[in-house]
């Protein structure tokens, strides 16, 4: 490999590592995820919905061996350059159409993917078919609901992330318990569940780079805004279950 590749290489990740770690959210979805999931060295785990594979590598240093499953073509190129690991395999497909025989995983993780897919049911039951007896899922799905959202902003993330549909809390532990596995909702968390933190999420993701030059007072305020408040559904949900 050439310097000139190396350097592009170089600058390809820095440019999709930002993406990922400069979010109001992301970070803390994965802290609640991986509590939830309870990695063990032997874990055999499957990532749903992998994007470029930068949250992907990281759970990688906490298990045997990670799948990670994505449609696009494009994501899975950079995911493969950037953010390859021995232990992490890339796979293209669909959460609806996993290739996967039954039962194949300790642990299936999906960080904020199950609102973009065709069909969100079947989705959850090809994940619950390929888990294990006694496994577990953990995954966390937009919420943008009329108590927590304005329409305004609703349609604008609807439309800039190709979402399919929001989920309420009830309907989405009705999917899971309809797909075969046992929900957990005492270890439910909610994210942007206070109305400070929804503000400033929906000012902020709208003109990121206008903003990014205030992002570590914005992560602070969300973060605080939540901690000391929780006045409205959460944007965000996160949800465990086992099979």
């Amino acid at each position: 490999m050439s310097i000139y590749e190396r350097a592009a290489i170089g600058w390809l990740s820095v440019d999709r590592a930002s993406r990922s770690i400069l979010t109001l959210n992301r970070k803390q979805e994965f802290k609640v995820l991986s509590r939830m999931l309870g990695f063990k060295p032997s874990d055999n785990v499957l990532d749903v919905g992998t994007g470029d594979g930068f949250w992907t590598a990281r759970m990688a240093k906490h298990c045997a061996s990670i799948v990670g499953v994505e449609p696009d073509r494009n994501l899975l190129g950079y995911a493969r350059t950037i953010h390859a690991r021995p232990n992490l395999r890339y796979v293209r497909a669909t959460a609806e159409n996993l290739p996967f025989e039954d039962s194949s995983f300790d642990k299936v993780v999906s960080v904020s993917c199950l609102e973009h897919f065709q069909d969100p049911e079947q989705g959850l039951r090809q994940m619950a078919r390929v888990l294990k007896p006694g496994g577990r899922l953990a995954i966390s799905v937009d919420s943008l609901l009329p108590e927590n959202s304005d329409s305004g902003f609703r349609e604008w993330h609807k439309q800039r992330h190709f979402v399919t549909r929001y989920f309420r809390q009830d309907e989405l532990f009705g999917m899971i318990e309809s797909a075969g596995l046992r929900c957990e909702p005492k270890r439910t968390v909610h994210i942007f569940r206070s109305r400070v933190a929804a503000w400033v999420r929906q000012v902020v993701t709208r003109r990121p780079k206008v903003w990014l030059p205030f992002f570590p007072l914005s992560y602070l305020a969300v973060r605080g805004a939540d901690w000391k408040f929780n006045d409205m559904p959460g944007q965000i949900i996160i949800v465990a279950a086992t099979r």
